[in-house]
């Protein structure tokens, strides 16, 4: 949708005639678009089975007014001539597009501010960072954003609005053509972060549980015993499974395996371990690092190719766990052996 809102403004700007002469609202109102919609992609990504719902066309509110009041006035464009002797009418536009800016502002900091708090979030549901869940790329093209419409919109501000004239030129069409192709490249590149269908490990994984245990542990809160009897289900499913080899193991994969909903797992790991899944994952991949460098059978690979091996999928990421977990870098561990 926001894609397709960009394409109708910029083929609206290539028409020869003002749209206005034809279409009162004009293709302005648009813009107000732009914000209401980057928030909801956003919203998307990092929000879990996210939907758009009835309280959310209060965003429209913006749009729908600007288009409903220049229905009822002589609108003008909103590149034409801001002198208001000449064009008292284009008031109305200084009004639009000072309400224009503040509105890409409050939108630009509510996408971010999503983005941040599901970085927060990242160490309870996954088990190693990456582009695709820590969405550094979207922090980067909403910084783009801001940059180069903040740019435009405020020369065209000083140009139109304060009447100035120091800058006569606009490259709004230029920016909108930019971002459009970077947020196609990334966008079709990010996969979904919060996956809901079953997960599998591997080829041979079972399902170590069954139905009867989902019902065994209904309820909004589990007891201390229910903790302890699941505490010992989830040591025994990671040591024998070892499900944290794979470096794309999350707690929802935990959940499809276990068949225990996501909330009573995170209370068992933090009650029972007293940490979230993110170290706990870790702490194994560490475990089975150690294991691996005092067994022969591996001397013939790198440390770094048995971190690999054992789940983790950066080289910074696994030399700093490691030495969060025995004290002492890869390096001088393997010199003490």
């Amino acid at each position: 949708m926001w894609m397709a809102f960009i394409a109708i403004f910029l083929g609206a700007r290539l028409l020869p005639f003002q749209v206005v002469k034809y279409f009162k609202p004009g293709i302005f109102p648009i813009m107000f678009l732009t914000g209401p919609l980057l928030y909801f992609y956003v919203s998307s990504l990092v929000i879990e089975n996210f939907k758009l719902k009835p309280i959310h066309l209060l965003h429209l509110i913006p749009f729908l007014l600007v288009s409903f009041h220049r229905s009822t006035i002589s609108a003008v464009p909103i590149g034409g001539t801001p002198n208001l002797t000449e064009n008292p009418d284009y008031l109305y536009n200084k009004i639009y597009y000072s309400f224009l800016i503040i509105s890409v502002f409050v939108y630009w900091f509510l996408g971010l501010d999503q983005i941040l708090k599901h970085r927060k979030n990242i160490p309870l549901y996954f088990s190693n960072y990456s582009g695709k869940n820590t969405l550094n790329w979207l922090i980067f093209v909403l910084s783009l954003f801001l940059i180069l419409f903040i740019a435009n919109f405020s020369m065209f501000f000083v140009q139109n609005v304060l009447e100035l004239g120091i800058i006569r030129f606009s490259t709004l069409s230029f920016n909108l053509t930019v971002f459009t192709f970077i947020m196609i490249y990334f966008g079709m590149n990010q996969s979904v972060i919060y996956k809901t269908e079953k997960g599998q490990l591997n080829e041979n994984a079972q399902t170590v549980s069954s139905t009867s245990r989902e019902n065994k542990y209904i309820g909004s809160a589990l007891n201390d015993e229910q903790v302890a009897e699941l505490n010992d289900v989830v040591i025994n499913y990671l040591s024998t499974k070892k499900p944290y080899l794979n470096p794309d193991y999350n707690l929802q994969m935990m959940v499809d395996d276990l068949n225990i909903s996501r909330h009573k797992l995170s209370q068992v790991i933090n009650r029972s371990q007293h940490k979230n899944f993110y170290k706990l994952i870790n702490e194994y991949r560490v475990k089975e690092v150690k294991e691996k460098l005092e067994n022969r059978v591996y001397k013939n690979l790198t440390v770094l190719g048995i971190a690999f091996e054992c789940g983790f999928n950066s080289k910074t990421t696994f030399n700093r766990i490691f030495k969060e977990e025995t004290g002492m870098t890869p390096t001088r561990y393997i010199r003490n052996l």
